[in-house]
């Protein structure tokens, strides 16, 4: 009989396999996942019990890892429908060669006007309904929505006949017709059983470690940033505010290799990763600030390859109108792309002391562009502030309601969107 896993999304089995797992589904999980417990075996008179060990995690951080590796819907629906004209194409060559087409002409007729919603309408039947192939005889599939039919007819090449060329565009839009709150469950209990995995094994993080020589999306995203400080922070708030998302990422350190940081180093580093082939996805973040944008100039001269995404901070409606000090005093100003550095971006509850925001000084003006570039005082105590609110709401969950990270959640959404 053999070994079996089973893939489940809120309750209902898409998949099994023998003997191994899929590399391409652990992806979706990382080692913190794994659980083991007793539970009573299936079908069993004697109450006898069984380890069980399986990975699971919450649907909609399984949604959230799967758009960080590029598996977003938009993604699935172009995949679905250039996969279909390419069926199409596949169908109209066999008529012209074969007299017979009765064996391919009910699927053939179907792909002709089957959109990516109508698939998506006759999946979420499938869920809702908990249908599945094998329990249905010929009569009860006869009596089905013909796009239903479809779906649990099987496919030796599409798993439930969703056209897609990577079965985590397939997971994404499973995903996104259940709950967030329910499970995705990757249950390797019998190959555990059956000696393929031992109990303390990594599944998980082998069959990444396999697959990331083959391709990016299956390897972290390295973040490079202006400055040691801004890893720093980025990187701490990812672990508290996103901690599902925290093994996707990594940030480059330079240690001292790097020691004055900085735009225009950043723009150096990009400039020699993009030339030395690095396959990895690159995510370069610059401050939103006119040194940033001045030293960004260069990089509109050469065409980055695919892998490597280049931003800056985003723009911030608190910056809109924001105390600064220059040679004619101190006055109200929209800061953003003139001196908006990751200290902006730490929340208002840090930046203001007393009812008193932190100023921004203008500093000179930068020719090339036109523009003054700014820098915001008492950075110490900024940074002070901060890494006492980050302690006190990795103490108490609860004082996360209280904090303002409006900001830097900002800088994070963006960071995982940029290669959608």
């Amino acid at each position: 009989m053999g070994s079996y896993t089973d893939l489940s999304i809120s309750g209902y089995t898409f998949l099994e396999t023998k003997s191994r797992v899929i590399p391409e589904v652990m992806t979706i999980y990382r080692e913190s996942d794994k659980c083991i417990f007793t539970q009573n075996v299936l079908d069993s008179m004697d109450d006898e019990q069984e380890t069980a060990i399986i990975y699971s995690c919450e649907t909609s951080k399984v949604i959230d890892r799967l758009n960080v590796m590029g598996f977003s819907i938009r993604r699935a629906r172009k995949d679905f429908e250039s996969i279909r004209q390419s069926e199409l194409e596949k169908y109209a060559s066999w008529a012209e060669e074969e007299s017979e087409a009765d064996w391919f002409s009910k699927e053939w007729e179907l792909l002709k006007t089957l959109t990516f919603e109508e698939y998506m309408q006759g999946l979420n039947t499938v869920l809702t309904r908990k249908l599945s192939v094998w329990p249905l005889e010929n009569e009860q599939r006869e009596q089905l929505d013909p796009i239903v039919n479809y779906i649990l007819g099987g496919s030796e090449e599409y798993y439930f006949g969703f056209l897609c060329t990577d079965i985590r565009s397939f997971l994404r839009i499973a995903c996104e017709l259940v709950e967030p709150q329910s499970k995705v469950v990757q249950d390797i209990t019998e190959l555990v059983s059956a000696g393929y995995y031992s109990e303390d094994e990594a599944v998980c993080s082998s069959a990444i470690l396999a697959l990331t020589a083959g391709h990016p999306e299956n390897s972290s995203r390295i973040i490079l940033t202006e400055g040691s400080t801004d890893a720093a922070i980025l990187s701490k708030t990812l672990d508290l505010l996103y901690p599902h998302l925290s093994g996707y990422y990594s940030f480059l350190d330079f240690g001292g290799s790097r020691p004055q940081g900085g735009a225009g180093s950043l723009v150096t580093t990009i400039k020699a990763f993009a030339a030395a082939g690095i396959t990895n996805r690159l995510i370069a973040v610059f401050d939103n600030d006119t040194a940033a944008f001045d030293a960004r100039r260069s990089l509109d001269q050469i065409r980055l390859p695919a892998n490597i995404a280049v931003l800056n901070y985003p723009d911030l409606e608190l910056l809109r109108s924001y105390p600064t000090l220059g040679p004619g005093g101190a006055s109200v100003l929209d800061v953003n792309g003139l001196a908006a550095s990751i200290e902006l971006y730490l929340g208002e509850d840090v930046l203001s002391d007393g009812g008193t925001f932190a100023p921004v000084q203008w500093k000179g003006y930068i020719e090339s562009v036109g523009k003054y570039q700014g820098e915001v005082m008492h950075k110490s105590r900024l940074h002070t502030a901060f890494q006492q609110k980050l302690e006190r709401c990795k103490s108490d969950r609860n004082a996360m309601d209280s904090a303002d990270w409006s900001g830097l959640r900002s800088i994070l959404q963006g960071i995982f969107t940029v290669f959608e």
